[in-house]
């Protein structure tokens, strides 16, 4: 029994759901133009319905010590973010509220072919017990850079539920949004 708990966790942990087969629209990065996601960034989405804190939080749970569930983003809502490529495997991301640095960390992400910089540190959720009664999550983000200089981020969020095995729903939604750039 514990070699087929310790197979399936290998496999678990090995297995890209929430994937990005087709990226919508073009990515802009190359090797040369990295230094264009260089600058500060709105917190929120041109759409209002999405923060980039989010998405960071989401992908590398870097807002752990906040407290308040759904809405401990709204502690936060109010920042800036300043995205600095170091090179193209790292991603400086600092978060500014009211000149008091809440967050400074070098990311791993990479540079795909595709033109779209991809975020390495996916965020991978497990809850209650999988396959007997609960599921995971896992979400992965994408970045580029559109023709106005903004900030254009794609999300994956791949989900599995089931309960004794027998009744499984996995999906995978898939966001845009586009944050504005503020200052070079």
């Amino acid at each position: 029994m514990k070699k087929l708990v310790l197979l399936f966790l290998v496999v678990l942990l090995n297995t890209n759901c929430a994937g990005f087969k087709n990226p919508t629209g073009s990515g802009s990065f190359n090797k040369n133009n990295l230094s264009e996601i260089d600058g500060t960034y709105k917190n929120i989405s041109s759409s209002g319905t999405e923060t980039l804190t989010e998405v960071f939080d989401r992908d590398t749970n870097i807002f752990a010590f906040l407290k308040g569930g759904d809405n401990k983003y709204d502690k936060i809502k109010d920042v800036k973010l300043i995205l600095k490529i170091i090179n193209n495997k790292r991603l400086n991301v600092k978060i500014i509220d009211s000149d008091n640095l809440l967050f400074d960390k070098n990311l791993k992400v990479k540079l795909k072919k595709d033109g779209f910089l991809y975020l390495r540190e996916k965020q991978f959720m497990i809850e209650g017990i999988p396959f007997v009664a609960g599921g995971w999550n896992v979400q992965k983000s994408c970045f580029t850079i559109d023709k106005n200089h903004n900030l254009q981020v794609q999300l994956n969020y791949f989900f599995y539920m089931a309960i004794l095995v027998v009744i499984g729903d996995a999906k995978t939604t898939n966001s845009y949004f586009t944050f504005e750039k503020t200052i070079n």
